[in-house]
Protein backbone atom coordinates (compact mmCIF):
# COMPACT_ATOMS: atom_id res chain seq x y z
CA UNK A 1 0.00 0.00 0.00
CA UNK A 2 2.63 2.52 1.07
CA UNK A 3 4.25 1.74 -2.86
CA UNK A 4 0.55 2.59 -4.43
CA UNK A 5 0.37 6.04 -2.22
CA UNK A 6 4.42 6.94 -3.03
CA UNK A 7 3.58 6.53 -6.75
CA UNK A 8 0.55 8.37 -6.71
CA UNK A 9 2.34 11.57 -4.48
CA UNK A 10 4.82 11.02 -6.81
CA UNK A 11 2.78 11.71 -9.91
CA UNK A 12 0.59 14.01 -8.59
CA UNK A 13 3.41 16.44 -7.49
CA UNK A 14 5.33 16.17 -10.99
CA UNK A 15 1.91 17.02 -12.70
CA UNK A 16 1.00 19.67 -10.64
CA UNK A 17 4.18 21.89 -9.87
CA UNK A 18 2.36 24.35 -12.93
CA UNK A 19 -0.24 24.91 -10.70
CA UNK A 20 1.76 24.96 -7.50
CA UNK A 21 4.97 26.37 -8.67
CA UNK A 22 4.66 28.16 -11.77
CA UNK A 23 8.50 30.35 -10.95
CA UNK A 24 10.10 27.31 -9.71
CA UNK A 25 9.56 25.93 -12.76
CA UNK A 26 10.62 28.41 -15.11
CA UNK A 27 13.36 29.15 -13.19
CA UNK A 28 14.71 25.11 -13.52
CA UNK A 29 13.51 25.58 -17.23
CA UNK A 30 16.07 28.39 -17.38
CA UNK A 31 18.88 26.99 -15.33
CA UNK A 32 18.64 23.39 -16.67
CA UNK A 33 17.55 23.95 -20.11
CA UNK A 34 14.19 22.58 -21.43
CA UNK A 35 15.42 19.65 -23.00
CA UNK A 36 16.91 18.28 -19.68
CA UNK A 37 13.95 19.63 -18.03
CA UNK A 38 11.50 17.40 -20.34
CA UNK A 39 13.59 14.40 -19.11
CA UNK A 40 13.92 14.86 -15.57
CA UNK A 41 9.87 15.49 -15.72
CA UNK A 42 9.34 12.35 -18.04
CA UNK A 43 11.61 9.88 -15.78
CA UNK A 44 10.16 10.93 -12.37
CA UNK A 45 6.31 10.83 -14.07
CA UNK A 46 7.56 6.91 -15.19
CA UNK A 47 8.60 6.34 -12.36
CA UNK A 48 5.56 7.61 -10.10
CA UNK A 49 3.47 5.22 -12.64
CA UNK A 50 5.32 2.73 -12.30
CA UNK A 51 5.15 2.49 -8.22
CA UNK A 52 1.53 3.34 -8.72
CA UNK A 53 1.18 -0.07 -10.89
CA UNK A 54 3.68 -1.93 -8.32
CA UNK A 55 1.89 -0.83 -5.76
CA UNK A 56 -1.55 -1.40 -7.26
CA UNK A 57 -0.56 -5.22 -8.02
CA UNK A 58 0.93 -5.67 -3.83
CA UNK A 59 -2.57 -4.63 -2.58
CA UNK A 60 -4.33 -7.05 -4.78
CA UNK A 61 -4.20 -9.72 -2.67
CA UNK A 62 -4.88 -8.07 0.68
CA UNK A 63 -7.52 -8.67 3.34
CA UNK A 64 -10.90 -7.42 2.39
CA UNK A 65 -11.92 -5.30 5.28
CA UNK A 66 -15.57 -5.34 4.63
CA UNK A 67 -17.74 -7.36 2.52
CA UNK A 68 -21.29 -6.03 2.15
CA UNK A 69 -24.18 -7.91 2.89
CA UNK A 70 -25.70 -9.77 -0.43
CA UNK A 71 -29.11 -8.49 -0.12
CA UNK A 72 -27.45 -4.98 -0.94
CA UNK A 73 -26.77 -5.90 -4.60
CA UNK A 74 -30.42 -6.81 -5.26
CA UNK A 75 -31.54 -3.36 -3.55
CA UNK A 76 -28.94 -1.54 -5.80
CA UNK A 77 -30.55 -2.98 -8.86
CA UNK A 78 -34.10 -2.52 -7.73
CA UNK A 79 -33.24 1.14 -6.96
CA UNK A 80 -31.32 1.75 -10.52
CA UNK A 81 -34.46 1.12 -12.42
CA UNK A 82 -36.22 4.44 -11.69
CA UNK A 83 -32.88 6.16 -11.03
CA UNK A 84 -32.79 5.88 -14.93
CA UNK A 85 -36.65 7.19 -15.28
CA UNK A 86 -35.92 10.39 -12.94
CA UNK A 87 -33.02 10.87 -15.16
CA UNK A 88 -34.39 10.86 -18.48
CA UNK A 89 -37.48 12.51 -16.09
CA UNK A 90 -35.57 15.64 -15.40
CA UNK A 91 -34.29 16.17 -19.39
Amino acid sequence: MMLLILGLLLFFATHSVRIVAEGWRVARIARMGEPAWKGVYSLLSLLGLALMVWGYRETRGAVELWQPPIWTRHVAGLLTLPAFVLVVAAY
